[in-house]
């Protein structure tokens, strides 16, 4: 029997209000947002002002024990009517089952790297102006199932995680075709605004059209099984004098008819800090795709990043970054550079 992730957020969501006696006491609701000005020169230039992602994000502590959080974003919509398009991207319960261990259940980010983990939809806690090049390709943003968890262990402030769940390519979490993805995550955390972390991700499937994640045109299913696994290693550092993000992750996908591909990706941030709210800052971003994988195709990308962020409150910021895109499209034969300049107003309340 298949069980739609959709329907499980559904009655996530209608299940909160029974919980109501609490929620007038113990919620608190929060909206971020940003606007953003590109001016792209390539083999064409080009110029636009967006208005980005608009997250309302709600936590409520239901008991003393358990929680709900949830993440509602409205974004940018080629497909939508008015241009832009709603969803939900978290909504958990959370159960604080013995001091700092505890179950979730519910849509949540996978806990495989530094960033899918800390950061939500809210811009304006970015280092930069955009999320790394391997959550396009490689990184798998949400999971809808169940989390077990723990915080702050012992003297290195050890955190675990581990997630079983819907598969992210199909939505179901069991079916005849499917089996449910693994999330296994470890942290330690020595000192304060210092996190060490890895991540592994694994999940099996056949029959999934991956028409977006190698750019065909048309249908694209896959026929055989498909085997896709994450690791990433991380390290950050936000210190009042040096800021350093490095986020390492090595994909693997095999498949029986062409074998084993291994793809890689590396971000890394680096900032320092001057008089705490004007920060200077460059990043390196890299992705390499193999040639034997099916779902994202042969591909090599490099970016280069210098920018500056100033910080007019902790919930206003102004970031502009010059980029530099180095491009290789092998499975397509195509070669691009193009420089890029952004300037992005992020915002909370």
């Amino acid at each position: 029997m298949k069980i739609s992730g959709s329907k499980i957020v559904l009655f996530l969501m209608m299940s909160w209000p029974m919980f109501g006696f609490s929620q007038k006491l113990r919620t608190t609701i929060n909206g971020y947002g940003h606007i953003d000005f590109v001016y792209e020169i390539g083999e064409k230039m080009n110029s636009y002002i967006d208005v980005g992602e608009h997250d309302l994000f709600i936590t409520s502590a239901l008991t003393n024990k358990i929680s709900f959080l949830g993440e509602m974003v409205v974004k940018p919509s080629s497909s939508s009517s008015t241009g832009f398009a709603a969803g939900i991207e978290r909504a958990r319960l959370k159960f604080q089952y013995y001091k700092n261990h505890s179950i979730i259940v519910g849509k949540m980010h996978t806990p495989v790297s530094y960033w899918n983990d800390v950061y939500h939809h809210g811009r304006v806690f970015f280092p930069t102006i955009d999320r790394p090049l391997s959550f396009s390709h490689f990184t798998p943003v949400h999971i809808l199932g169940l989390r077990l968890q723990g915080q702050n262990l012992g003297d290195l402030n050890f955190g675990y995680d581990i997630v079983i769940g819907n598969t992210t390519m199909t939505g179901q979490l069991l079916g005849e075709e499917v089996m449910p993805s693994v999330t296994l995550a470890a942290h330690i955390k020595p000192k304060d605004q210092m996190r060490i972390g890895f991540g592994l991700f694994n999940e099996k499937y056949v029959g999934v059209d991956v028409s977006g994640h190698n750019h065909s045109h048309g249908t694209n299913i896959i026929t055989e099984q498909l085997s896709f696994s994450l690791v990433n290693f991380s390290f950050a550092n936000f210190g009042d004098k040096l800021q350093v993000l490095d986020e390492f992750s090595m994909n693997i996908t095999s498949t029986d008819s062409l074998g084993v591909a291994e793809n890689i990706s590396n971000y890394i941030y680096v900032g320092i800090p001057i008089k705490e709210r004007f920060i200077p800052f460059i990043g390196l971003d890299y992705l390499s795709v193999g040639g034997k994988d099916l779902l994202n195709m042969e591909q090599t990308r490099l970016k280069y990043i210098v920018g500056y962020k100033q910080e007019f409150t902790p919930m206003l910021n102004l970031k502009a970054q010059i980029e530099y895109y180095d491009t290789d499209l092998i499975y397509s034969n195509t070669v691009s550079y193009n420089w890029e300049f952004k300037i992005q107003l992020a915002y909370g309340f």
